[in-house]
């Protein structure tokens, strides 16, 4: 008898100074944010979750962002893209067959893109519906290769389109980033978790240095970014977020201060 009272006490405790301990670190993470507009810290797991052999051979072989972390920061990347596989619906449409290949690259993609954020499960979407090849949608008499639907909470992808982004890994067009990009910039917008007010306080000045007409024109005369970039906002943040992941070397040489911008929008460091 005395023997578990003991045992129960001890449980009481700990559990109150876990609570506690949990507590204050809420309420320093509030306070940081509110003063630094970044969360605190990034990554924070009490059970990481794990990932096959076979889905971390495909990260080492599509990713050389997940060759270049250390194994601390590959066991992230390894239960950010579990938990985003648990999370989301993948759909697959005419006929398109759905496999670990598939999750893992289009996982690898998101968690890639949000590594430096810590909120990333976010609810923007809850589903992924991919087509062999490009599609006629229901809004539109055009094809697509990919979109991303805030209304039905849905990423579109081309599967066709999507791995040519990996197959030429520097030619700056990867569907999976510029389409995942269009669903971070927006969450972004509408939400005020530190990630969030990071990105969107980077992008608010990245936006303001572009819009300045001498940089406007050395950005559009450089021809570094393609033109379908200035359509409107949304188009240029994910077409540099594409640069940024795809040709680092050149967009830090061609634009030093909008890479860095990116970096800190992105809290990332290549």
């Amino acid at each position: 008898m005395e023997l578990f009272f003991v045992l129960f006490v001890l449980f009481v405790v700990g559990a109150f100074l876990l609570y506690s301990s949990m507590f204050l670190l809420s309420l320093l993470d509030d306070i940081w944010i509110s003063i630094f507009k970044k969360p605190l810290y990034i990554h924070l797991y009490f059970r990481p979750k794990k990932i096959t052999p076979q889905e971390e051979a495909i990260l080492r072989n599509y990713f050389p962002f997940y060759k270049k972390l250390s194994e601390k920061h590959k066991r992230f990347f390894h239960h950010r893209v579990a938990s985003f596989n648990k999370k989301y619906l993948f759909i697959s449409r005419d006929d398109f067959q759905l496999d670990t290949n598939v999750q893992t690259l289009i996982a690898g993609t998101f968690v890639m893109l949000t590594f430096g954020m810590r909120r990333y499960l976010l609810n923007s979407f809850d589903k992924i519906i991919i087509y062999p090849e490009q599609y006629l949608p229901a809004h539109s008499q055009e094809f697509y290769k990919g979109e991303f639907n805030p209304r039905m909470k849905a990423i579109v992808f081309s599967w066709k389109d999507f791995m040519e982004g990996y197959e030429i890994n520097n030619d700056n067009l990867n569907l999976g980033i510029h389409e995942f990009s269009h669903v971070v910039h927006f969450h972004s917008l509408r939400n005020t978790d530190g990630s969030a007010l990071t990105f969107r306080k980077y992008y608010e000045k990245l936006v303001k240095e572009v819009n300045h007409p001498p940089n406007r024109d050395r950005l559009i005369n450089s021809n570094y970014f393609r033109i379908y970039a200035y359509t409107n906002q949304f188009e240029f943040i994910s077409v540099i977020i594409e640069h940024y992941f795809e040709t680092p070397q050149s967009f830090k040489t061609e634009f030093p201060e909008l890479f860095l911008n990116v970096s800190l929008m992105l809290n990332q460091k290549l």
